[in-house]
């Protein structure tokens, strides 16, 4: 009871000694300073009620929606000079015109749903920018976006309201700071915003970065919260600086952080700085605008989705809701504050960023345009305004450069549809990131993976050339060829290549039209034919006619199709081979429960219902039994999950049931009926020198990988390897090697197979003999075990086809 009594008296404190602004009728029905959360549509509101009271400083622009229908919002906020002449503003801040005058700072909050805070300092923050702190605009244009993540913020505060006390509970063990799984973080399709900026799988990033590019602001800021017993964080962010960051980017990082530090100083509230948050991922909302030129920032206050209105911490004080929002919005205005101190130098310093004069030393980067995915890529090179130059015909020109794949110096002829990126051009920086085939680490402590590079994400051939590259640029007269058909023919070819073909196929199939695929190549008067091709047979379609139905859903998704009018192969097998499978339209179940990983359960659901469009169940654990599994043919296993439930789901992959298991969802299977060893304890090596212990999370590391690259080598016979080479590259997430016994699909075989990304010394060197993709026969079903998840946050693009061909061609 001393205790209860203790905490209410540090909650009503706290409360008057957070400064919120006292917000007059009607914004205060929608904005609750501190004293409880507002839903989403009293955010709208509360903007749209403010420009009206406010209209000659603040613009509404709103951008988009989320997947659940919720509008996305930009709020411009800035003197009622600065308002009037908007346009010219931004015209002459996206041409470096020598007049510019005006400086553009823009605030993004609550991109993880569940810290929450950060929208409701939004509106404080917007509230304080047309009043108390008006004078900050007279040479700054803020736009403010105060919700990232709708979705996942509505699924928070519908958690917290309905277990919220009428009497404030500030004990963590009460429901309402215990989220339920998959707590609100996440949007729609559980993803994380916060690692989307650069891969834009989802319809926010693809949205906002629409918008951001409109603007191109001079600073970025976005506010997170962290643990709730953790201080304030502001800049100067953590090693490792990517090295491309400017001298001037890292310089403003420090001015910025002593300048909020005084803030915080004179209210004598905690803080840290140079820990943690370091600046080399390239898809976070501090590190995208970096290498836009911008000054990127994160801002992390404690708290998140444990505290609720107020919760006591572990050193008992008591945190706020009102406390976390006025020590976001003091870091906003002093954000606006050093913004104008810095005002003419962060303006000069970006015009020098984006200027192509300064590009003095340019690289090429020559893309084979043959490969599957080179439409996806140039699709995403499209979404960041890289420019481009794609070769119109076979070229003399011959190049020497870097070869991505053979790591060798290697001399080609440029041909038609080849893909030339120069970095003479204002994108100069991301796309060298972008493309980087070595990541420099400065640092080898870092917060997310340290290798991404795009011709190894999406298996793209490469070749990097430290020159400018022209082509004769002649204009094209040839069209997309479009399939078509005259006659019905006896079999439509469809080249099994890439995620656009499994869309096709699944479309096929929801028409009613059967499809085979051979697992054998073969050679007749109309070409080769790969192991994987799709084949459309006629008799296995009388009714159909194929001439009318098959071309508009091939050309629907750009594929290239051949029609053959005989059954007879010159080489290899003839088309009523038993080599020839027929394709079932595929029943999918993905099985997850609190204990699974939600991001792993979003990329499944999102690559079943986005990627591929076919249609899937998502199943609770506790949902399932033998008769709920006999109604699939397919069923996916998520990262993180465990359960006691493997008997039933042995019996249906005995059944004939295909099993896919991502990543480190094998750890439940680690018996010999998976086909998998249970592993021995490994005992801890300690270091015997002194002063070790200052250094732990450092010598840690040694045993550790981190988001590194791998070469591996593919059985391409197998079903599973339809589609690729013999040579793949893996991201690998972990250090850890699956002592696996089965088909082994795709396996690293190397010592020195380790491209690029951070592998500690002690295991850089054993990935030799990993098992990156295998199978094992159980009874008449398989259970197929992906060790690297190649759905691992939707970039790896190049991974998805196998996880297609293991849902297709299996069965």
């Amino acid at each position: 009871m001393k205790h209860f009594l203790f905490g209410i008296f540090l909650l009503i404190s706290s409360l008057l000694f957070a400064q919120l602004s006292s917000i007059p009728s009607p914004l205060n029905k929608f904005y609750h300073s501190g004293k409880d959360f507002s839903r989403y549509h009293e955010v709208i509101q509360f903007f749209e009620t403010l420009q009206q009271r406010f209209p000659s400083q603040i613009i509404l622009e709103p951008y988009g929606y989320t997947n659940e229908g919720r509008p996305l919002m930009l709020v411009f906020i800035s003197s009622e000079e600065n308002i009037k002449s908007i346009e010219t503003i931004q015209l002459n801040h996206l041409n470096n015109d020598p007049s510019e005058h005006v400086s553009i700072a823009w605030l993004s909050y609550n991109v993880h749903g569940n810290e929450s805070c950060g929208t409701e300092a939004a509106m404080e923050t917007a509230y304080r920018f047309v009043t108390s702190e008006a004078d900050l605009l007279k040479n700054t244009l803020i736009i403010l976006d105060p919700c990232l993540n709708p979705d996942g913020r509505e699924r928070y505060v519908n958690y917290f309201k309905q277990f919220q006390n009428h009497t404030e509970q500030v004990h963590m063990q009460s429901a309402e700071h215990h989220e339920i799984w998959p707590t609100g973080r996440p949007n729609h399709y559980l993803f994380d915003l916060n690692r989307d900026w650069v891969w834009l799988t989802q319809v926010e990033s693809q949205q906002r970065l629409k918008a951001y590019n409109r603007w191109l602001p001079h600073v970025h800021v976005d506010f997170h919260e962290q643990g709730m017993n953790e201080p304030y964080y502001f800049p100067p962010a953590a090693e490792p600086y990517h090295e491309v960051i400017t001298n001037w980017q890292r310089d403003f990082q420090i001015q910025i952080g002593k300048n909020h530090a005084s803030y915080f100083d004179q209210k004598k509230w905690l803080y840290f700085s140079k820990e943690t948050f370091d600046l080399l991922y390239p898809s976070y909302g501090d590190t995208y605008p970096m290498f836009n030129g911008a000054i990127g920032m994160t801002y992390e206050q404690g708290g998140s989705g444990r505290a609720g209105l107020g919760v006591i911490t572990a050193v008992g004080d008591t945190l706020t809701l009102a406390e976390r929002i006025e020590h976001h919005t003091i870091t906003g205005i002093s954000t606006i504050e050093t913004v104008n101190n810095y005002h003419s130098k962060l303006i000069s310093e970006f015009q020098k960023f984006q200027l192509k004069s300064s590009h003095k030393n340019p690289n090429t980067y020559v893309l084979y345009g043959g490969s599957p995915n080179i439409n996806s890529l140039t699709q995403l090179l499209d979404q960041h305004q890289i420019i481009y130059n794609k070769v119109l015909q076979d070229e003399s020109t011959e190049v020497k450069g870097y070869d991505y794949f053979t790591n060798q110096i290697k001399s080609i002829k440029l041909n038609k549809n080849d893909v030339l990126i120069c970095t003479n051009q204002s994108k100069e920086r991301l796309i060298n990131v972008l493309f980087e085939q070595k990541t420099a680490l400065s640092d080898s402590l870092t917060y997310d993976i340290t290798a991404w590079s795009l011709p190894y994400a999406y298996g793209i051939q490469c070749l990097k050339i430290n020159r400018e590259v022209f082509v004769n640029q002649h204009s094209s007269t040839d069209q997309q060829t479009q399939f078509s058909l005259n006659e019905e023919p006896y079999a439509i070819a469809i080249p099994w290549k890439n995620l656009k073909t499994a869309s096709a196929l699944n479309e096929l199939l929801n028409a009613g039209i059967r499809v085979s695929m051979t697992e054998k190549e073969f050679t007749n008067s109309n070409g080769q034919f790969e192991s994987g091709t799709l084949l459309v047979l006629k008799s296995e379609n009388p009714e159909k006619s194929l001439a009318t139905l098959v071309p508009s859903i091939i050309n629907n998704y750009n594929q290239s199709a051949t029609a053959l009018f005989s059954g007879w192969s010159e080489i290899g097998i003839d088309l009523g081979s038993s080599s020839i499978k027929n394709i079932s339209k595929p029943r999918i179940g993905i099985l997850f429960n609190e204990q699974s990983s939600s991001l792993s359960v979003g990329e499944i659901w999102y690559f079943l219902d986005q990627d591929l469009g076919v249609e899937h169940q998502l199943l609770r654990n506790l949902d399932i039994d033998a008769v709920t599994l006999s109604q699939l043919d397919v069923l996916f296993i998520p990262e993180g999950f465990r359960t006691e439930n493997n008997s039933t789901i042995k019996q249906w992959i005995s059944n004939g049931g295909i099993c896919i298991v991502m990543g480190t969802g094998a750890s439940n299977f680690m018996e010999a009926d998976f086909g998998m060893k249970v592993a021995e304890e490994s005992i801890p090596v300690f270091s015997s020198e002194l002063g070790n212990y200052g250094n732990l999370e450092r010598s840690s590391i040694s045993e550790s990988i981190i988001g590194a690259i791998f070469q591996c080598t593919t059985d391409s016979t197998h079903p599973i390897s339809f589609g690729y080479k013999n040579t793949y590259f893996t991201l690998r997430l972990s250090a850890e090697v699956y002592p696996f016994e089965g088909e082994i699909i795709q396996k690293i075989i190397n010592k020195d197979a380790w491209i690029t990304g951070f592998a500690g010394y002690k295991v850089k060197n054993k990935q030799a003999g990993a098992t990156t993709v295998g199978s094992k026969s159980i009874g008449n079903g398989k259970i197929v075990y992906f060790f690297d998840n190649p759905l691992f946050r939707g970039f790896w693009e190049n991974g998805k086809l196998q996880v297609a061909n293991a849902i297709y061609f299996l069965r």
